[in-house]
């Protein structure tokens, strides 16, 4: 089994620096671009299955990676982008110093995701794909903290929850193969 990993081209929300979270936001014009570019320098990789988030700029950055390979695109829940709760919507320059540690340190009280949240998530559709897609190449579209997770816990799946949020997330189109 191979596994590429890719987070999705940017959108305007990225480009006007708002925290997105779970809102339906679309590639931007440029984000259209980098995914044409990196469907182009993948077009020969073989690609059996996409798994995507079920967020508009997922689904639209796998069905640009798919123009070369005719794979079927599955979406997927357990890769759906973190929430991010009351700040949603909310321009990231505006946000106070406290307001900026609640959401780093994942607070449930503002509504955002756990870590240990993320990380069962993560875990259960890595074992999903260990299971049943052992033969298989796999292109996991999805959203930079859970690629991240999928990337580190592929590497190492005995990895704490608490040495994963430390990682940095994947750019905005990149894409790097993994082995879980």
């Amino acid at each position: 089994m191979e596994i590429y990993v890719m987070r999705h081209g940017r959108t305007v929300w990225n480009e006007k620096h708002i925290c997105q979270g779970r809102s339906q936001n679309r590639l931007s014009k440029f984000g259209k671009l980098q995914v044409e570019q990196q469907a182009i320098e993948y077009k020969r990789l073989k690609i059996d299955f996409i798994f995507a988030s079920p967020l508009m700029r997922t689904l639209q950055t796998a069905n640009i990676m798919n123009k070369y390979h005719n794979a079927k695109i599955i979406r997927d829940k357990r890769i759906i982008e973190v929430n991010q709760g009351i700040f949603t919507g909310q321009k990231k320059g505006k946000l106070t110093d406290e307001q900026k540690f609640e959401i780093n340190q994942f607070k449930k009280d503002s509504g955002i995701e756990t870590y240990e949240e993320i990380y069962e998530r993560t875990i259960d559709f890595i074992n999903y794909l260990r299971e049943n897609y052992k033969d298989k190449n796999i292109l996991v579209v999805t959203h930079g903290i859970i690629a991240s997770y999928i990337e580190k816990i592929g590497e190492r799946l005995s990895l704490e929850q608490n040495e994963i949020k430390n990682y940095s997330t994947f750019d905005n189109a990149e894409i790097k193969k993994t082995c879980i």
